[in-house]
């Protein structure tokens, strides 16, 4: 790395990862007071206050618009609405931390037969063509689901 690339990754582990004077020492080989100074010059410990207020208010606001994308599913049951919740929820859960003394396990199968259960009382209410379409495919779905959880295990 040259000098500036050195610098700005030294700012980003400071800023961004979190990381205190000495840890960043350590990962750059930079010398403490070498960065102390730079973060003196430069405002460090400000623009660390700063990004994380900002992640705060982005994870507020992702929470929010996740509830009422949600909400707005379970009002409406358009299948566009739903489709759209379902993948952000999927998406939030892959991301989410995750602690695996107290996550219970989760039954895949089970919430997959409950999911396309709910699916298909929807459709047989809704959408009889669309439950015809969901009949024809079930095997290649229940086949895919099989692979897909395959390699989640």
């Amino acid at each position: 790395m040259i000098d500036s690339e050195l610098h700005e990754h030294a700012e980003d582990l400071y800023i961004i990862d979190g990381l205190t004077f000495e840890e960043v020492a350590e990962a750059t080989g930079v010398h403490i007071r070498t960065l102390q100074s730079w973060s003196a010059q430069e405002g460090w410990p400000e623009q660390k206050r700063e990004y994380r207020k900002t992640l705060g208010e982005i994870k507020r606001k992702t929470v929010q618009l996740r509830k009422k994308l949600i909400e707005k599913a379970f009002d409406s049951l358009d299948p566009q609405h739903v489709y759209a919740a379902a993948r952000l929820e999927n998406v939030a859960a892959k991301h989410a931390p995750r602690d695996k003394d107290t996550e219970p396990d989760i039954d895949k199968p089970s919430l997959f037969l409950d999911n396309l259960e709910f699916v298909a009382g929807f459709l047989k209410d809704h959408d009889p063509e669309g439950l015809k379409v969901l009949a024809r495919n079930f095997d290649a779905l229940i086949e895919e689901f099989k692979k897909a959880h395959a390699k989640t295990t």
